[in-house]
């Protein structure tokens, strides 16, 4: 949602779309929150999941609060897709270590997607600084992927909660 609501920000005030961001990232991530610490065996999915809830929280109250201008929603948006990048790629390492079963191909996905993130941040910070309107839509198109991946992700990580 947040990176549909990115691709069309050209259309909305800058509060406006400081505000539906900050909102809806904050009510995702507490939703993420509750998801993530209702399983009662913890696995490593699960921390990855509280991790990322716990950023989106992060991200969504630094845009209420420190978010003033564009350009400071565009350095905070484009630190949060850095840390997605990373934390994508350790995630896959950390999955690499563990002794169960992993789907190969997920990982290379995973992994495929972060270095696509932290890549595509770079490109849209470096060739748009100047157009802010660019630089939102590239920021949207990546959040967008993200939440593909999200929505292509959910029902394996269903089938694994339910096989449990």
């Amino acid at each position: 949602m947040e990176g549909i609501f990115l691709l069309f920000s050209k259309y909305f005030t800058f509060n406006i779309t400081k505000y539906a961001l900050g909102v809806a990232l904050i009510v995702g991530a507490l939703l993420a929150m509750v998801t993530a610490f209702s399983r009662q065996r913890k696995q490593v999915e699960f921390a990855y999941h509280e991790i990322h809830a716990l950023a989106m929280l992060v991200y969504g109250l630094s845009i209420l609060l420190i978010a003033n201008t564009i350009e400071i929603l565009s350095y905070i948006t484009a630190f949060l897709l850095f840390f997605y990048a990373f934390s994508e790629i350790t995630f896959c390492i950390w999955l690499f270590n563990l002794k169960n079963a992993v789907k190969i191909n997920i990982l290379f996905i995973r992994i495929f997607l972060g270095m696509l993130v932290g890549i595509g941040t770079l490109v849209v910070m470096n060739n748009f600084s100047s157009n802010m309107t660019m630089v939102m839509e590239g920021y949207g198109i990546l959040f967008t992927m993200i939440g593909i991946n999200v929505l292509l992700y959910e029902p394996i990580m269903k089938t694994k909660v339910l096989s449990e």
